[in-house]
């Protein structure tokens, strides 16, 4: 009997959402801790022109992939940490956005709400996995 004989529709696209969700913070984090500096660099450079202070911009980068290795970790051990890593990740991808919007960068806001949408439906899912 296959995975997705015991498990309904609506069950099986929100263990895709978690999984996908999940596996796609945890690695943003994995692959960013091991050249920390070299990205802290890069990143930070493109908010030189906002009104963001550069000690805020610099302590958010450096937090940032352990917030999104926590993140993925959480959503993906499933149960009850799902639903914090979801709201953590719904407040990192909102943080993220208040900057890409400091520097007017719309193309890649528009992606950011994406991302906004997943995490407010995961959260909303987990209300309906719960009633049955």
């Amino acid at each position: 009997m296959a995975l997705s004989d015991d498990l309904s529709g609506s069950q099986l696209s929100r263990l895709v959402l978690r999984v996908g969700l999940g596996i796609n913070m945890l690695m943003h984090g994995l692959v960013r801790i091991p050249k920390l500096p070299a990205f802290v660099a890069k990143s930070s450079a493109g908010f030189a022109d906002t009104l963001l202070p550069e000690f805020l911009t610099i302590g958010f980068l450096y937090a940032l992939p352990f917030a999104e290795l926590i993140c993925g970790l959480l959503i993906l051990l499933g149960g009850q940490f799902s639903k914090w890593g979801y709201t953590l990740g719904g407040l990192i991808i909102t943080a993220l956005l208040f900057g890409t919007t400091l520097k007017e960068d719309w193309s890649t806001a528009g992606t950011q709400m994406v991302y906004v949408i997943a995490f407010a439906y995961a959260l909303r899912t987990l209300d309906s996995s719960r009633r049955r």
